[in-house]
């Protein structure tokens, strides 16, 4: 008896994804009678590594490396990655045990942004628990649009054959069985290719006949060199846009059904409610036809996210309204276009409820001042309309210069008030097959690095343009200007795991900036350290270990110090909701531990010599503004 054929969804860096498409496609086989099974191993991967109990249990075992980091002398260099995640582990100890199961339902729950925000970075922590032997390709991993974009086939093969550097390969292993039938992997996008190689693999150990698949929208932009090259001796490589691309090679029936099948989407971790629309899903009669049946979008909304023109826009709205449906919608708007307010009342008729806006910057024949006076009319418009405005800004963009897009940052900048929120800071990535390959002279591209056999995977490629743009220097070009666009109160760019667009968590009203005019420390006022707030002595010292961390590329020679670390104790305070810490002198350690218990501004000034007043009171407005003391209302006052 043939077992059906099984279709499993790699493990990537969010488990908040619906994978919408595939799980039409496979509604679309099952149509036709074909037997196929569906496992979301991205989900099941997550549910495993933040169990509670499995997290306790983790911190047990790493409990002995702890003790004995306190009795070694030195850290050689190819250790202090390791010691500097270990360390950070237990900092973060009391908070992951306490808080994670609040964590995790927090994002399964609707809830602010900021809630959301701290449940995603606990999560992480606890991610970064389970991962700390592979934590140089996690690291890589959770930054993929910098780090994984020259990867050659060795380099990945390398990766899912060493246990050091593949944190999925345990979990994996767990769920391939050993009976021969056909495997299809799944890729959506860059996250998946190290777990999509260790599924390979791993399939390939279990039942060296098995026919293994790659299929998924992936392969039709950076990955499209694989379907004439497919690697580790696959059956074949399907680029699929569409669910017709699918069933083309399953089934000889070709009726559509769109939907998620027996997927049950309150299983996945966020109220993740919008369905991801790909521009040629506009054309489908098919897909209206789903739409209309009310019952299947109950609490989802359809965005597009490939960037939109306003006139497929104004086409989906009328499509919308002739079909009679009522959907909730978004937009992903190119760059080059912009919304005047008597379209967006039309478009907000039609169900628009946020507009995704990718912007790159004036271009070099562009007359500037129209440019910005067309953002500012967009901008003002969805305003007018009360339509949220996310940003993509994308570093790098041939037609576009250095100079100007620096320029461009000061703008943006200079108009913040305008912007609810700057959701990605994309990286612009030349790759096979793309417009800017085939017409190079065209965008200005004047060098393009001859094509590497080895490097058969290579998706993107180093390039100089004719307006001053050289990627070898994007990544510090890019770190330097993130920063100047944050907001950090809203917090904008979200970099690490689980940094989804969940775009009605991000309707929150930007929280108002504190006045800041310097508080006046009153002899009364009551003030203790905060509860987020500890002390701790380090046998090492953190500052020096964060300074010699190298980034890593999974297979690539790694890179490290060049010194080792000696032992030196150091006093720090840690503060556990900011992940962040100071390293603190006696003096700062004396005024705080007086701080444990609340105790008012006079009687902690009276603790000190008259001549310390002055020095005293400047520490504890620092400590005081800095959020690190923290006034206490109705408390004991210690004496």
């Amino acid at each position: 008896m043939t077992l059906p054929i099984k279709v499993i969804y790699p493990p990537l860096k969010d488990p908040s994804e619906i994978p919408f498409l595939l799980t039409s496609c496979i509604s679309s086989v099952q149509a036709s009678y074909t037997e196929i099974e569906f496992v979301d191993a991205n989900l099941l991967f997550w549910n495993d590594v933040v169990d509670s109990d499995a997290v306790k249990e983790r911190y047990q075992q790493l409990e002995s490396e702890w003790d004995q980091l306190h009795v070694r002398n030195e850290i050689q260099p190819e250790d202090q990655e390791y010691v500097r995640g270990l360390i950070r582990a237990f900092l973060r100890r009391d908070l992951i045990e306490k808080n994670l199961p609040e964590a995790v339902q927090a994002m399964k729950t609707k809830c602010g942004v900021r809630e959301r925000e701290e449940a995603r970075n606990l999560i992480r922590y606890a991610i970064e628990l389970f991962q700390l032997p592979y934590l140089p390709t996690q690291l890589a991993m959770n930054d993929i649009n910098l780090l994984y974009s020259t990867e050659s086939t060795a380099q990945l093969e390398k990766s899912v054959t060493d246990e050091k550097t593949n944190p999925f390969k345990p979990f994996l292993k767990s769920i391939i069985e050993t009976e021969e039938r056909e495997w299809i992997i799944w890729i959506e996008s860059d996250q998946q290719i190290v777990s999509a190689y260790t599924l390979t693999a791993l399939i390939r150990e279990k039942n060296s006949n098995a026919s293994i698949s790659w299929a998924g929208p992936f392969f039709s932009d950076f990955g499209r060199a694989l379907i004439s090259n497919p690697p580790m001796n696959l059956a074949q490589v399907i680029a699929v846009r569409h669910p017709q691309d699918f069933i083309l090679h399953q089934s000889s029936k070709h009726d559509i059904s769109w939907g998620f099948g027996e997927l049950e989407s309150a299983e996945y971790w966020t109220p993740y409610r919008d369905v991801r629309v790909q521009k040629n899903w506009m054309q489908d009669d098919s897909f209206f036809s789903w739409l209309t049946e009310s019952k299947h979008l109950a609490d989802k909304r359809l965005y597009f996210y490939e960037p939109t023109t306003l006139k497929e826009a104004l086409h989906f709205g009328e499509r919308l309204e002739k079909s009679h449906t009522e959907v909730p919608w978004g937009i992903y708007l190119k760059f080059d276009q912009s919304l005047k307010e008597d379209e967006l009342i039309w478009l907000k008729s039609r169900g628009l409820r946020w507009v995704h806006w990718e912007i790159k910057g004036w271009l070099e024949r562009d007359n500037v001042e129209q440019v910005k006076q067309k953002m500012l009319q967009t901008w003002q418009a969805c305003r007018s309309q009360q339509l949220p405005v996310y940003h993509s800004v994308v570093l790098g963009y041939p037609l576009t210069s250095p100079e100007g897009f620096t320029e461009f940052i000061s703008f943006l900048k200079e108009h913040s008030e305008w912007t609810d929120r700057y959701i990605r800071f994309k990286i612009f990535r030349l790759y096979e097959g793309s417009s800017f390959w085939n017409k190079s002279k065209e965008y200005g591209i004047e060098w393009i690095a001859e094509k590497n056999p080895e490097k058969d995977l290579q998706r993107s490629y180093p390039f100089r343009t004719e307006t001053g743009w050289d990627s070898k220097h994007f990544l510090s070009f890019a770190s330097s200007l993130v920063g100047e666009l944050q907001h950090k109160e809203r917090y904008d760019f979200p970099r690490d795991v689980l940094a989804v667009d969940d775009t009605e968590l991000f309707l929150d009203p930007p929280r108002k900036a504190d006045s800041e005019a310097e508080p006046v420390l009153k002899q009364d006022l009551v003030v203790s350290l905060s509860p987020s707030c500890k002390m701790y002595t380090l046998p090492y010292s953190l500052s020096e270990l964060e300074k010699n961390m190298q980034p890593t590329v999974p297979g690539k020679e790694k890179e490290y110090a060049s010194v080792a670390i000696e032992r030196k104790e150091t006093r720090i305070l840690y503060d556990c909701k900011k992940d962040s810490f100071i390293t603190i002198s006696p003096a700062i350690v004396t005024v705080l531990t007086q701080c444990k218990n609340p105790i008012t501004i006079g009687n902690l000034l009276n603790k000190f010599p008259e001549k310390q007043e002055a020095s005293v009171r400047k520490l504890l407005l620092k400590l005081y503004t800095g959020g690190i003391l923290v006034e206490e209302t109705g408390a004991t006052i210690s004496s």
